[in-house]
């Protein structure tokens, strides 16, 4: 091999060793610069992010870890978006957890990330991991109460014995520092019914009630638990105590009212409720709710509704100026169907609370229940005071000048509704065409009705009215038999003991002169209703004669005819006993 002279080796080695010497330099300065970019980058993620930018946030988030990895604010808040996106991503949930972790390594005492970490490790039965979090939190913050139950509960759940006593003490500590309290009691007292120990459970109440003999709460929690284990006399003797302790206590009086309940005297169990909402240092909202509980638990025991009635009574003569009590009074009414009472108990709502909306609607549906059209009509247009585009309340409004016979007037309504509405709400939708239709026929504007009970339909297949409807013109016009069979079949099946759809379902079979059919499904119509109309009456004649009973025909004619004195087709039909066509 040929040699190189001195002087070049040298001058190649000189090189070499200064290359050697470069390289490192150049690294060091790549990754420096490789973090200034990141930082950047993660300044710039934090503001799309303040921007609701997301996507951009999560992709500028990742640009950043991938330059600087050790970078720990830059993992938590990356950690943040890997978390929603890992619902169905175990991998994704892996990472998430992991930027997570490495930051609350590195920042312990960080309540609110700490926090976050030891809630989702929870969720992910991570227990041990959860239960040195929440340790090392509470280390760090002693006086944060809210961790410091987050630590006894994570020791309390799940764990061995050993864990529920540290639980037990931790526990203990916060009673040192704040004093009992029945939260920290019922804490103590869920740790030793899971482990079956009755007595410490009965202690630990008595300890409670001991440290402030005069505390009314104390006696009545402690009525409660003694009551759960079946210690009945003395459960008592605690509620009797609170009554003492404080005469005016509606909670005293409302937790003896349960306990008689529970026994099964009812009697007793009448006058502490009674006694309870009788109390003025109740508040109102406790109040409603004895009084809901009340009403759930006596509607079906009608010798109880006069009391209910007399309970409302005193309600509102404490609190005459309390819309809420005026409103349940209402729904109440509601459900013993005293319409009048339930409306003029809205008035008195709404004039306290004007803006309730379905407070408006509801007293719209009373005074038409009622039959009362003219103060149907008032509320609506009282209500457009406050909600001036309900657009369910154009609908209504609308039919009640169909009602009223106006009917020119009504599409204008009905008009309002549509353009008011939802796109979404196809359920109204559909019943704002319905009326429409409705409208259109009353007119005799068949074509056109049926046009609209069709778009009526297509929005809500299960409108089982405009079915209703459209079948029984249909078959009244005698037109397209097989669609009004369709239509009523579909109705009667979702609603089978409607009579006005099981009338129409007759109809329909008369008008295909499928008499057999129409003559059973025409007595299932008068069996389910008690107030035969015209119509039905007249209808179940018609059916009687075409199927061979002219006599039965003859009685439905005559009852029909009392109803109706002045029509003259049922005259005729009364007169030569026998059915007339139209």
């Amino acid at each position: 091999m040929k040699q190189l002279p001195v002087l070049i080796l040298t001058i190649l080695t000189l090189g070499a060793i200064s290359v050697m010497a470069k390289s490192p330099r150049n690294s060091d300065l790549r990754a420096q610069e490789d973090i200034r970019k990141a930082d950047y980058i993660y300044l710039e993620a934090l503001r799309a992010k303040s921007q609701g930018q997301h996507d951009a946030a999560y992709s500028l988030l990742q640009r950043a870890s991938e330059l600087n990895g050790a970078d720990k604010d830059v993992g938590v808040e990356l950690s943040l978006y890997l978390l929603r996106l890992s619902e169905t991503d175990s991998t994704l949930l892996d990472r998430s957890m992991g930027l997570l972790r490495d930051y609350v390594e590195a920042n312990p005492a960080d309540k609110y990330y700490g926090g976050r970490y030891a809630m989702l490790n929870e969720q992910l039965l991570n227990r041990k991991e959860a239960v040195r979090t929440w340790e090392r939190l509470h280390t760090y913050h002693p006086e944060e109460l809210e961790i410091t139950y987050r630590y006894a509960n994570a020791l309390g759940q799940g764990g061995d014995e050993a864990d529920r006593d540290r639980a037990i003490a931790v526990y203990d500590s916060v009673e040192i520092a704040e004093g009992k309290s029945i939260p920290l009691t019922t804490k103590k007292i869920q740790i030793f019914f899971a482990r079956q120990d009755t007595a410490s459970i009965l202690g630990e109440a008595d300890r409670l009630r001991e440290s402030s003999p005069k505390n009314v709460e104390f006696q009545v929690f402690s009525g409660d638990i003694y009551s759960m284990f079946g210690e009945k006399d003395k459960a008592k003797a605690f509620y009797d105590a609170a009554c003492e302790l404080d005469p005016s206590s509606g909670v005293a009086y409302y937790s003896r009212a349960q306990f008689y309940n529970s026994l099964g005297d009812s009697a007793a169990f009448n006058r502490e409720v009674f006694q309870a909402l009788q109390q003025k240092s109740l508040d109102v909202e406790t109040k409603l709710a004895i009084l809901r509980s009340y009403i759930q638990q006596m509607y079906n025991d009608s010798t109880q509704l006069p009391r209910i009635g007399k309970l409302f009574d005193v309600l509102i003569d404490q609190h005459p100026h309390e819309a809420d009590i005026h409103a349940l009074y209402a729904r109440y009414l509601i459900l013993t169907k005293d319409y009048a009472g339930a409306a003029e108990q809205t008035e008195r709502a709404l004039d306290l609370d004007p803006a309730d909306q379905e407070g408006w609607e509801m007293l719209t549906s009373l005074y038409l229940q009622e039959e009362k059209l003219d103060k149907a009509m008032a509320a609506v247009k009282r209500s457009f005071r406050y909600y001036p585009e309900n657009a369910h309340q154009y609908l209504v409004l609308g039919s009640i000048l169909d009602q009223k016979g106006e009917r020119e007037k009504a599409p204008v309504e009905y008009a309002r509704a549509l353009e008011l509405i939802d796109s979404a709400d196809t359920k109204t939708i559909s019943r704002i065409y319905g009326a429409m239709g409705d409208n259109l026929y009353a007119r005799q504007l068949a074509d056109s009705a049926f046009v609209l009970y069709q778009k009526s339909i297509l929005y809500d297949p299960e409108n089982y009215m405009a079915l209703n409807n459209c079948a029984y013109y249909l078959a009244c016009e005698g037109r397209d038999l097989d669609k009004a069979l369709s239509m009523i079949e579909t109705a009667s099946a979702a609603e089978p003991d409607n009579a006005t759809t099981l009338d129409t379902y007759a109809w329909v079979l008369f008008k295909r002169k499928d008499y057999a059919k129409a003559h059973e499904i025409i007595d299932r119509t008068m069996e389910l209703t008690d107030e035969r109309s015209e119509e039905i009456l007249e209808h179940a004649g018609d059916i009687y004669f075409m199927d061979g009973d002219p006599d039965g025909a003859l009685e439905f004619w005559k009852e029909a005819l009392k109803l109706d004195p002045k029509n003259e087709l049922l005259q005729r039909k009364v007169k030569h006993k026998t059915y007339f066509f139209k």
